[in-house]
């Protein structure tokens, strides 16, 4: 597999695991809605293209479906976007770019390997959806009503296989996580520790469950998204093996 095919894999697994509510299809791209909750389940997908429509006609479609909703027209840019251009095509249309991210990849045997376990913590893991699991990922993440509820339908429309992570100690839940497994790779998501237990081996402990779950299903590679200036997340995953493949950032058209 070369690196575009690569890439090109991976950002559609990435879409599998965050499924938006509203999926419109534009020759090629794929227009996501979801209440303007999440920026990757409200942006344009653009890892494909057809040839059937100029690109200013697209761009008006984008344009016309985000406004009747209330968002911010807005595309996610990664080396796989089609067509090439577009980036510098909508800077010079006034979308300015935000929220640059790191796609990080590893072999799971490395992660089993360096993320070492608390053995002060037990850790619970569940296929389905769990209430109890996302008011610890609220809390954590500091999620406001109107927003848990609409980050809960992302993750009650996941399609492919879903793990849902919680460390205890002491029977309290200090930290959760999700993983999502398909095609052999493992994807890594919302995971949260709470403040108190922060750098106490919370994280580890759940990254390795994480992957031993994955490992159980058939998984060998795992990825992860990472904001580019999260410092403490990159210097962790480091050390558990991970390495940037790529990065991907946001084009928005402000209001």
């Amino acid at each position: 597999m070369t690196q575009a095919q690569l890439i090109q894999l991976l950002e559609e697994l990435a879409a599998n695991a965050w499924p938006a509510e509203v999926v419109q299809h534009v020759d090629g791209w794929r227009l996501r809605f979801n209440g303007n909750v999440t920026r990757r389940a409200n942006s344009v997908y653009a890892n494909q293209s057809g040839e059937n429509l100029p690109l200013d006609e697209k761009l008006t479609i984008v344009e016309v479906f985000y406004r009747r909703r209330g968002c911010p027209p807005r595309f996610q840019i990664c080396p796989a976007t089609q067509p090439a251009h577009l980036d510098e095509f909508l800077a010079e249309r006034g979308y300015r770019p935000d929220a640059r991210t790191a796609i990080q990849l590893a072999p799971l045997e490395t992660v089993l390997t360096r993320a070492q376990t608390n053995p002060n913590y037990t850790v619970t893991i569940g296929d389905t959806f769990d209430s109890s699991w996302f008011e610890v990922f609220c809390y954590g993440e500091h999620v406001k009503p109107h927003t848990a509820e609409v980050r809960r339908g992302i993750l009650q429309r996941i399609g492919p296989r879903a793990g849902f992570a919680t460390v205890h100690l002491d029977n309290q839940p200090v930290a959760v996580g999700l993983g999502v497994v398909e095609r052999g790779w493992l994807g890594l998501f919302s995971l949260v520790t709470q403040p108190g237990y922060r750098r106490q081996g919370a994280a580890t402990t759940l990254i390795h469950t994480l992957a031993h779950w994955g490992q159980t299903h058939q998984a060998n590679q795992v990825y992860l998204q990472v904001m580019a200036d999260n410092a403490p997340a990159l210097a962790l995953y480091a050390r558990l093996g991970f390495e940037t493949l790529y990065h991907y950032h946001y084009r928005e058209l402000p209001r």
